[in-house]
């Protein structure tokens, strides 16, 4: 514990940072990247075809992308800052020390994002033809490129937590950047925002677009990207699972929470559903069911959020894989705190040494320190609440299980901390537990 602890008891700390990090996520992949690159191309199918009443529908396809990359896309990537700064602050400061100037990068080019695309909005009536339409076109091309830039930076960050490969030996930031996982990450992510654009765009499509004549063109777009996109995602997926560490792969489906089956019953129908709904646009576009439109939008928003939980939860017991825990322990310190105790290396907590008077307390700060990034006393999510994972547990039955936790369960991190300090952590949660019970 090097920063102040900053506590949600009943939605749980790591709940907070996914639940704002799936909304980036949908809006990010499914809004600025994939449908930016959808809209230049239906841009570029309408000045082939001449057809002004289909350019027309891309232009108010970019005034819903920038109202909600603006407003919605910006604040929840300003919450992933905020919130993981005050959850997982060891995370956060580690991970800026190695990408720093990646992230300086990425946020100029986010700005240029922004520029291109206000102007790629408001001089669509300025630029309509001839060579100055052809600009326009430019502009728009420029926009997807930038975004998809901002991926490319993000995508190297986020996949060096689970992979960082040769950055453990040589501490060197392009080790760290194009880690193991990174380009299979980088492609496999570049096609599923395109697929969930789709997914998420034509059931607003189907409902608000009337005219029969443009609709069914701007569906074949669709079916165009799906065709390419559908495929590579899931080849790029399988590259994905095969780069990841072993030990991660075997959590995916524990990470959700579905029983084996279950989860391979879901994932199957929901391959079929979107084959269904790519083929049905490319027969029938006149003719799409509101009903699969959908389903398809409900299922693309289940399925980033699975994606999402898996992604983070794959990694435990770490935080940045054999680097540091989830805990914000790193493995390089946790033997020094077991020997000379936890709280003594811990640089806000309220009691340094136990006794019997602060016994309590000194548990509730080891509690905060070591197990708050995962658990709460009681909450929503019944597996994680400690007040239904321990009920019926003595104090010693407690204390027993702390130190060997890691080998039952391997997504867990060790406890690190002296025999004290154990004692003090099992006293607490024993009578937390059975204030609750």
């Amino acid at each position: 514990m090097n920063f102040p602890i900053v506590e949600f008891p009943w939605f749980g700390n790591g709940n907070i940072v996914a639940l704002i990090a799936i909304i980036h996520v949908l809006i990010s992949h499914g809004v600025a990247i994939g449908a930016t690159a959808i809209v230049v191309s239906t841009e570029y199918y309408a000045m082939q075809t001449k057809n002004a009443k289909l350019d027309q529908l891309a232009k108010q396809m970019t005034k819903w992308i920038v109202i909600i990359t603006t407003t919605i896309g910006a604040m929840t990537g300003v919450g992933i800052w905020l919130s993981t700064m005050v959850i997982q602050p060891d995370s956060i400061g580690s991970l800026l020390r190695i990408f720093f100037w990646a992230w300086v990068t990425e946020w100029v080019i986010f700005i240029g994002e922004v520029v291109l695309l206000l102007i790629y909005y408001y001089t669509w009536e300025k630029w309509k033809e001839g060579r100055k339409k052809q600009k326009h076109l430019n502009i728009g091309i420029t926009l997807s490129i930038f975004s998809w830039l901002t991926m490319a930076i993000i995508t190297g960050i986020l996949a060096a937590k689970l992979t960082p490969g040769r950055w453990m030996e040589t501490l060197s930031f392009w080790n760290a950047f194009f880690n193991p996982t990174y380009l299979p990450s980088l492609a496999f992510r570049t096609f599923l925002a395109v697929t969930l654009t789709i997914s998420l765009f034509t059931i607003f499509v189907r409902l608000f677009v009337k005219d029969e004549d443009v609709r069914p063109q701007l569906f074949r777009i669709f079916s165009i990207w799906g065709a390419i996109s559908l495929p590579a995602t899931f080849v790029f997926g399988l590259w994905y699972l095969k780069s990841i560490p072993e030990q991660a792969a075997k959590l995916i489906v524990w990470s959700t929470g579905l029983p084996e089956q279950t989860f391979n019953v879901l994932n199957i129908f929901a391959f079929v559903l979107i084959v269904v709904f790519l083929a049905w646009l490319v027969i029938r576009p006149k003719k799409l069911p509101i009903v699969l439109a959908l389903a398809m939008f409900v299922s693309a928003i289940g399925f980033i959020g699975e994606f999402e939980v898996v992604r983070e939860s794959v990694r435990k017991p770490y935080i940045i894989y054999n680097y540091m825990y989830v805990n914000g322990i790193t493995k390089a310190k946790a033997e020094a705190m077991n020997r000379e105790g936890y709280l003594a290396h811990s640089t806000i907590a309220k009691v340094k040494e136990i006794t019997d008077e602060n016994k309590l307390e000194a548990g509730r700060e080891i509690y905060l320190g070591q197990c708050l990034a995962c658990h709460t006393i009681d909450g929503w999510r019944s597996k994680r609440a400690l007040a239904n994972r321990l009920d019926g547990w003595s104090q010693e039955t407690i204390k027993s299980f702390i130190p060997n936790m890691h080998n039952v369960r391997p997504m867990m991190p060790p406890f690190v901390g002296t025999e004290e300090e154990l004692e003090a952590l099992a006293a607490y949660l024993y009578k937390v537990v059975n204030e609750q019970n």
